[in-house]
């Protein structure tokens, strides 16, 4: 190996590592910084929601609001004993009853209203401030770039020992993983940092309750209702367990939830002494705790596996060893770049449906309009596949490939310069046109460059790396939009597309097999690709085994996926309300599954010989997942709605997995040998239809039916075409092969 080969090896390895320790850094950081101010809202609006409590009980009594003395002493120590808590305010109307601060200060403002027996009273404002909690984060994670750097100079030492694929792997496999654990160690720690400190306040805030008790000297067990206050706090605060006040060394009230266990609860107490002597013991359920730091860390291992595919993706091309032959080299090259396009579009899946409809209501047009919108990438994906497909055998691979990548970003760039509906569509359609391109070069690179040696390999890099860009894409998208913004989001895509636009250079030249023809043969190619696509269409379609598998199976099952896990769940759940993170999480779930069992079915199906079974089976869980989807949709929770819609995705994963591959092979298995290529090209081209029109038929079933009912009225139509698919498709398939 050259020297200058060895150099550029050692130069690429660092900035891939450096690159993946700093995308483990972020990943981590965004995380803790999302769940530590979500532990410290919840905190102060626990206190908050007491505070309101007790207004209320004086309210409820028949005293104004103008009339209660005391807010100081009431109001004053959520601000005092919590940094992140800037000003407070209570108002009547137009009134000011009580401000923490008269300094103007900027923060997001979370405005509570005060009821009497009759009507709102007033309402409790409180400006809140993330500085605190970002500079706290901040400091901790400013180890992690020290970690980094010193993880870097152990790989660049271990790599300058010994230059081998093998070393390489295995070296940045060790750094990866190690960065992993330690961000992993530091989110436990903050995470419970942040429940020690939440503890902390609560105890701060029912000390500065009691202080003017305290002053007077008078003898707290001759005070009245300090059990109420303390079951007040556990009432508002769903993981604490039981409180215990003491002064003087003595308990004066205490108060515990009904569910309590006294056992349990030892595991996660904490107790806390202010200067006046008194403390407050505060016991935590651990299940609560348990399941609030296992969801955090579900949602790093999810980042990590996004993180993962990406990185090793790309560590396989450093890896590689001199002599390995030219063919397995550019499948890699081509396996990481299809990854990366991918990835650039479902950056955008969890949050363009919300975004889209947002842009359609404001201009004053219906929300159909939006799955209108929605449908033009896909349009323009279909529409391109015949002549990208059609001019790869005359050009250049290699330029198609770089003009899908241009286009793609294009597109992605559009949605940042303007959100006018017409923006919108150009921006796309563009996108769909690009996307398609993409995939018919990265097709004819697949083929040229595998034989019998790597075809197995070869055939399941369009498969995986839809399916892990999805999976990497979602779940960056929905993380870093509450950072960056949804434009910052499309701006991100565009950027991976300049990326990509420069790493394709990289790869070979791939002319076509055909001698390029001129400018007007070039028109009269294309129109006879158009007009013989027409015709294979007539013939096949006039075909029953061909039409059933289309109708009943293939298409519905991209309409599905476009209409509900594109376009529908993103949209619905944004309505409620729900995280970008729980939403990226669910649409992943839907990937993962189609990953997972679109490897195990396939050489059973090819053994079996037969794919009905499968393709209705598909189906039927087709239909279950959306009765799951419809009645998880019903809960008023947001828990469960996150919960039902991903074990709906991850049936309706299982039901595609079972369709995806299955049902070309069930197409080819009822023409003749002869005709197998054309009638699966024809088949998936057809197919795309379904794409089409997937996001406007489920937007006209939620549009007029309602979000549930259209759920279960589509369920039912899944059910309806299994059982026709089951008792219709009855040919023998040596009969239909002869």
């Amino acid at each position: 190996m050259s020297q200058y080969i060895k150099n550029s090896r050692i130069f690429f390895g660092i900035l891939l590592v450096s690159m993946s320790l700093f995308l483990i850094v972020v990943v981590g950081y965004a995380q803790t910084l999302k769940s530590y101010k979500a532990q410290t809202r919840e905190a102060i609006l626990a206190q908050a929601e007491v505070a309101k409590l007790n207004i209320e009980q004086i309210l409820n009594s028949g005293v104004p609001l103008q009339e209660i003395a005391g807010l100081q002493t009431l109001l004053a120590p959520i601000a005092d004993t919590d940094p992140s808590v800037v000003d407070i305010r209570l108002t009547s109307g137009e009134l000011e009853l009580y401000r923490y601060t008269n300094v103007v200060i900027e923060g997001n403002l979370v405005s509570i209203p005060l009821s009497n027996k009759f009507s709102v009273a007033g309402s409790l404002e409180i400006l809140l401030s993330d500085a605190p909690i970002k500079g706290l984060v901040d400091s901790s994670f400013s180890v992690m770039l020290w970690v980094a750097l010193i993880l870097i100079a152990l790989f660049v030492w271990s790599i300058a020992i010994q230059q081998s694929g093998a070393r390489y792997l295995k070296s940045f496999s060790v750094v990866f993983l190690t960065m992993t654990l330690l961000v992993v160690a530091l989110v436990s720690v903050l995470l419970k940092q942040s429940l020690e400190n939440k503890a902390v306040a609560m105890s701060d805030i029912i000390s500065h309750r009691i202080a003017p008790i305290m002053q007077e000297e008078i003898d707290p067990s001759l005070v009245v209702g300090l059990d109420e206050m303390l079951a007040d706090f556990i009432s508002t605060n769903n993981e604490v367990a039981s409180l215990t006040l003491n002064v003087g060394g003595e308990r004066v009230a205490y108060s515990a939830d009904e569910a309590h266990s006294q056992w349990l609860s030892q595991l996660a107490t904490y107790e806390s002494t202010n200067s006046l002597g008194n403390s407050t013991s505060i016991s935590f359920h651990p299940e609560v705790l348990l399941e609030q730091l296992l969801r955090v860390l579900k949602s790093f291992a999810i980042l990590f596996g996004g993180c993962a595919f990406v990185c090793f993706a790309f560590v396989k091309l450093l890896s590689r060893e001199e002599k390995q032959p030219k063919r397995e080299n550019v499948l890699d090259k081509i396996k990481a770049l299809l990854l990366m396009t991918v990835l650039m579009e479902s950056l955008m899946a969890p949050m363009l449906p919300e975004y889209i409809e947002v842009v359609v209501l404001n201009a004053g047009y219906s929300g159909l309009t939006a799955s209108l919108l929605f449908s033009f990438y896909f349009l323009g994906f279909t529409v391109t596949l015949l002549p990208a497909a059609r001019l790869a055998d005359f050009m250049d691979s290699r330029q198609i490939l770089i003009g899908g990548i241009v286009l793609s970003a294009m597109g992605s760039l559009a949605l940042i310069i303007g959100d006018q509906l017409s923006m919108i569509l150009v921006a796309r359609f563009v996108s769909g046109v690009g996307q398609a391109a993409i995939f018919i070069a990265v097709q004819h690179y697949i083929l040229s460059h595998s034989n019998q040696e790597n075809k197995t390999q070869a055939a399941g890099i369009i498969v995986f790396c839809f399916n892990a860009g999805f999976i990497a894409g979602a779940a960056f998208g929905a993380l870093l939009v509450d950072m960056i913004g949804v434009k910052g989001i499309f701006m991100l895509s565009a950027l991976i597309g300049v990326s990509m636009f420069v790493f394709a250079q990289w790869l070979p030249t791939q002319l076509g097999t055909k001698t390029l023809p001129n400018a007007s043969s070039k028109y009269r190619l294309l129109k006879y690709g158009v007009k013989t696509m027409g015709q294979d269409a007539k013939r096949y379609i006039a075909q029953s085994a061909f039409l059933r598998a289309l109708l009943l199976v293939g298409a519905p099952a991209k309409m599905l996926m476009t209409g509900v896990v594109f376009f529908a769940i993103p949209l619905v759940l944004a309505e409620r309300n729900i995280a970008s993170e729980s939403i990226g999480q669910v649409l992943m779930t839907y990937a993962i599954a189609v990953l997972f069992v679109s490897g195990k079915v396939a050489p059973i199906i090819d053994k079996r010989g037969d794919a009905k079974l499968a393709l209705c089976l598909g189906n039927v869980f087709s239909a279950i997942s959306l009765v799951v989807l419809g009645i998880g949709l019903q809960s008023s929770s947001d828990m469960l709605v996150v919960s039902f819609s991903s074990v709906s995705m991850l049936i309706l994963g299982l039901a595609h997995g079972l369709i995806n591959a299955p049902v070309v092979t069930h197409v080819i298995n009822h023409v003749p040998s002869s005709d197998e290529s054309t009638a699966a090209s024809t088949y998936r081209f057809l197919e795309r239809f379904g794409h089409i029109s997937g996001a406007i038929l489920v937007g006209v079933f939620i549009r007029y039916f309602g979000i549930e009912m259209g759920f279960f009225l589509l369920a039912a139509a899944f059910s309806i075409f299994g059982l026709l698919m089951y008792l219709l498709d009855g040919e023998k398939l040596a009969e239909a092969k002869s």
